[in-house]
């Protein structure tokens, strides 16, 4: 008896440990949806924008003159873009009375590295002028297109002339999506 009762209880845990449990499966398909509605476009320069041109001795009014600006301008774009350059206006004196002895709006050229391109194709702009200029054409769409710009007054002799004063012009970059 105590052979049979073991024998049944060896029987009774094979048979247990030679069933699987088989789980049931159901599956739910979810649709995820992105909907972008809107282009994203948007221009930042840098914590310090002003571009400073000092001619402080002889020497320096003899040759070209370059104010780098490393990181100087961001675009943000979901889309390729161009990128222009204008002066809001000619040259200002910081004397209110001095309105016609200033400096030529197109001493003033701009460009960009060219490590800084973002796909883009560069065109230098050699004058400033008040009409839009574009300096950059077909720009890849990015979250973070950094530019490091060059302001370059190539020949200042025309500035020694000039009255001893601050002159100031705002230059305004645009940025169109394609």
């Amino acid at each position: 008896m105590k052979k049979n009762l073991i024998l049944s209880l060896f029987a009774l845990v094979a048979l247990c440990l030679g069933q699987q449990a088989k789980a049931q499966v159901s599956t739910a398909p979810v649709t995820v949806n992105i909907d972008l509605q809107a282009a994203v476009l948007s221009i930042a320069l840098d914590a310090a924008p002003t571009v400073n041109f000092v001619y402080g001795t002889a020497a320096e009014y003899t040759a070209s003159k370059t104010v780098t600006k490393p990181g100087h301008l961001t675009v943000i774009s979901n889309k390729p873009y161009d990128l222009a350059v204008s002066a809001d206006g000619l040259f200002t004196s910081s004397n209110s009375t001095n309105t016609t002895n200033l400096p030529a709006l197109g001493i003033v050229g701009i460009t960009v590295d060219a490590a800084t391109l973002h796909g883009g194709t560069l065109t230098p702009v050699t004058a400033l002028t008040q009409v839009d200029q574009e300096f950059i054409s077909a720009a890849n769409a990015e979250i973070n297109a950094v530019y490091n710009i060059s302001y370059t007054i190539a020949d200042p002799s025309s500035l020694i002339s000039l009255p001893l004063e601050v002159y100031t012009t705002t230059v305004t970059y645009t940025a169109t999506q394609l």
